[in-house]
């Protein structure tokens, strides 16, 4: 992935994505703004090319300067990638699960059998639920 440099943000310093025309529409490395409060992700990496950086590059040394960016390294920036993708994928799975737990739940009901849900803690302390539609399935 040469080509590109790699940076984050710094909570409490609000860095413009060049080239922002107006600060109405500005995208920012590692923060967003919604009204007046701002809110930032330290964790995410920015991938910005050497065109840009070059462009702009008396900005955006300014901001590593002055330590409202953090330089970061390609190997850094494949973690954060690999871990976005990884956290995704657990999304999408919890997300089909719920789904086919909704669509069963649906299914007993219009057949008018309840169902039933009991919860247990483990020894690790985290929460597992059954129900009488993970019993059957």
């Amino acid at each position: 992935m040469s080509g590109f440099q790699y940076v984050s943000s710094v909570e409490g310093h609000l860095v413009t994505r060049f080239p922002s025309l107006r600060a109405s529409t500005a995208q920012y490395i590692g923060a967003s703004r919604k009204d007046k409060k701002i809110t930032w992700d330290t964790s995410i990496i920015v991938a910005i090319s050497d065109d840009e950086w070059k462009k702009f590059r008396r900005e955006y040394r300014r901001a590593v300067d002055d330590g409202a960016l953090k330089v970061r390294t390609e190997a850094e920036y494949k973690a954060f990638l690999e871990g976005r993708q990884k956290a995704d994928a657990e999304t999408s799975n919890k997300i089909s699960i719920e789904k086919k737990k909704a669509d069963r739940k649906a299914k007993k009901e219009s057949q008018g059998e309840p169902e039933v849900e009991t919860t247990a803690s483990t020894s690790e302390g985290e929460t597992e639920t059954s129900s009488t539609e993970d019993a059957t399935s």
